[in-house]
C-alpha cells in the first residue's frame, strides 16, 4: 500500500483522501488509483472529503481527481473535513491540517465473499462474515462481528502489537505484521465465543476474548 502520496482514510466525517504532497499531482493519482483498485467495491457509493497537507490544487485537478474516483462508484466532497473546528478555521484547512484524525478505521456493513479483497491503510470493522476466499489486509486492526473464515493480515506494514478479533475466528489464513499462523490440518474444537488473536513472542496466541 502506498500511503506517503495519498491515503483513504476514515475520520468522524467519513472517508477523508489525503494527499501530502500536491505538486506530485500524477503521482499522487497513480497512487489513489492503486489503493481504488485494491479496494474494489467497498468504497463504492460512498462519498470522500479532501485533505491536503502540502500545496493546492487547481480546479483542472479537482476535476481529473473527482472523474477518477467516479469511476469506482464514490462522489468528491470538495469541502475539507472539518473535525469540530471553528468555521474560522474550516476556511483556510486545505493545505495545511490542523487536527487529526481521531480514528482511521474503516467500517464494511455487510459480509466480505469469497474473491473479494479488501486492502486499507488502518483498521477494519466488519459487521457481517468474512467467508472462505476472501481476504482482508490493513495496517492496524481487523474486528469481524461475524465468522472469519477467510484470509486476514493485520498490522500488514509491520505493526506487531495490531489484533484480530471475531465472534468465530476460523481464517484459512492469519497474519499479523510478517508473522503467519495457517488452519490445523484436523479439525479441533472451537470456543463457542469471541476470539482475539495476538503476537506473543514470536508466535501468533489465539486466545478466549474476556471483556
Amino acid at each position: 500500500m502506498n500511503s506517503q502520496l495519498c491515503a483513504i482514510k476514515g475520520s468522524r466525517d467519513g472517508l477523508v483522501v489525503t494527499i501530502t504532497d500536491a505538486a506530485r499531482f500524477a503521482e499522487v493519482l497513480d497512487a489513489l488509483e492503486k489503493q481504488l483498485i485494491a479496494s474494489q467495491s467497498f468504497f463504492q457509493g460512498s462519498t470522500a472529503k479532501l485533505l491536503v497537507k502540502q500545496g493546492t490544487l487547481s480546479a483542472h485537478q479537482l476535476d481529473e481527481m473527482e472523474r477518477l474516483i467516479a469511476r469506482y462508484g464514490m462522489n468528491l466532497d470538495r469541502q475539507p473535513p472539518s473535525w469540530g473546528l471553528s468555521p474560522v478555521n474550516r476556511e483556510t484547512l486545505v493545505g495545511e491540517e490542523r487536527a487529526a484524525v481521531e480514528d482511521n478505521t474503516l467500517l464494511v456493513k455487510r459480509t466480505i465473499r469469497s474473491g473479494q479483497r479488501l486492502h486499507y491503510d488502518g483498521n477494519v470493522v466488519v459487521m457481517g462474515d468474512v467467508n472462505p476466499g476472501a481476504e482482508i489486509v490493513c495496517t492496524g486492526d481487523i474486528l469481524v462481528l461475524g465468522a472469519l473464515r477467510g484470509v486476514a493480515h493485520a498490522g500488514a506494514e509491520g505493526k506487531t502489537d495490531a489484533i484480530v478479533f471475531a465472534f468465530r475466528l476460523e481464517p484459512t489464513q492469519l497474519r499479523i505484521a510478517h508473522l503467519i499462523s495457517r488452519a490445523p490440518d484436523e479439525k479441533l474444537p472451537r470456543p463457542q465465543g469471541p476470539e482475539i488473536a495476538r503476537v506473543v513472542g514470536d508466535l501468533i496466541q489465539l486466545s478466549v476474548y474476556n471483556h
